[in-house]
């Protein structure tokens, strides 16, 4: 099969979440209209999937593009959307039954446990693709005490700071919390009252290079934090439990994609790139800080082998720090909002 990246809506493409991208338009005018307008509800064998232009998500589209979904018997309709408040209505209202972002970012409001929306299973762990630049003299966490940080609110570069002051017995109340939008984060930092800045690759390996503030480092990476960054497929709960094999067969085609990439790497780039509108060469480059989850990893994370789950440690780390930034109202049960079944025996009598 010769296709790539195939959106729902002709052209479309989305804002810029977590990696650099040009020449994208936003596509949050397309899917509010999309969910504003009057849609038949999604087919029962169409996975319709709203997420981030973000290179972690791309064994989803790659999936498709080996045809590992017509396999199946299923279709794959994606959009690049970054704004959870265009994305979440019309995934609860079963418009669209599927997106991918952190399950920090998940969890936080306006999710609930009366939410329609359940996890189903992983398909990215950012290694170093985010962290937090240090300027001079800025050489622990707890030297952020008592000065500017500067940073997106849900940000995971603002999670880790969180976490890693939590651990060390502190609060982002102890610092000086400045809001910015991350795209700003190299220009921020010039401003010598910065001690520190929330960025992501490439711009948290350029901020370091090319600021005028030499003795400036990395302070902080997601490749240090055991996972805390990991990013979930979700999807609509009513439409799930109705049509239980169709994502079975979904999650099937990403750990696939993923298996692609372990084995093929330059095949499942020469597929990936085109629809993130860059070469090979350079989206090779930014999955450096990228790990793609495999279906083994699945089965640790989601404990279907009988072990502690890893992904409810996480989810209950997440919810402290989602908590003290206020970005919850109180704490949701990792059973409501994880359905770990899809990962039991996800292979057994079909293709891998």
């Amino acid at each position: 099969m010769n296709k790539t990246f195939k959106p729902f809506f002709e052209g479309a493409r989305g804002s810029v979440c977590r990696v650099v991208a040009t020449g994208l338009t936003v596509s949050s005018i397309a899917l509010a209209g999309l969910v504003g307008s009057v849609q038949p509800s999604v087919a029962d064998n169409v996975v319709r999937c709203a997420y981030p232009f973000w290179f972690g998500f791309a064994p989803a589209p790659v999936a498709d593009a080996m045809g590992y979904y017509e396999e199946e018997g299923i279709e794959f309709e994606a959009v690049f959307d970054n704004d959870r408040a265009n994305v979440l209505p019309g995934l609860e209202s079963g418009e669209i039954n599927c997106t991918m972002r952190t399950i920090g970012e998940h969890i936080s409001r306006p999710m609930s446990a009366d939410s329609n929306l359940v996890v189903i299973g992983l398909i990215d762990i950012s290694v170093g693709a985010d962290g937090v630049v240090g300027a001079p003299g800025i050489d622990s966490v707890t030297d952020l005490v008592g000065k500017t940080f500067a940073g997106e609110i849900n940000h995971p570069g603002t999670v880790m700071t969180a976490f890693a002051l939590k651990q060390a017995g502190y609060s982002l109340d102890d610092i000086d919390m400045r809001m910015i939008a991350t795209d700003d984060s190299p220009a921020i930092f010039e401003d010598p009252d910065v001690a520190a800045v929330a960025s992501w690759e490439p711009m948290l390996s350029e901020i370091v290079a090319n600021t005028s503030r030499k003795g400036s480092k990395i302070l902080l990476s997601s490749k240090d934090f055991n996972g805390l960054i990991t990013d979930v497929v979700i999807v609509n709960r009513n439409d799930y439990e109705a049509n239980r094999e169709k994502y079975d067969a979904f999650m099937r085609g990403i750990y696939r994609a993923v298996d692609l990439f372990n084995s093929d790497p330059d095949k499942f780039l020469e597929l990936a790139a085109p629809g993130y509108d860059v070469t090979p060469e350079q989206m090779a480059v930014d999955l450096a800080g990228v790990y793609y989850t495999s279906y083994e990893d699945a089965v640790e994370y989601f404990g279907t082998d009988g072990s502690e789950p890893r992904l409810k440690q996480i989810v209950e780390d997440l919810t402290v720090i989602n908590l003290d930034l206020d970005l919850m109202d109180e704490a949701i049960p990792y059973e409501f909002l994880v359905d770990a079944s899809t990962t039991e025996n996800l292979f057994e009598g079909k293709t891998r």
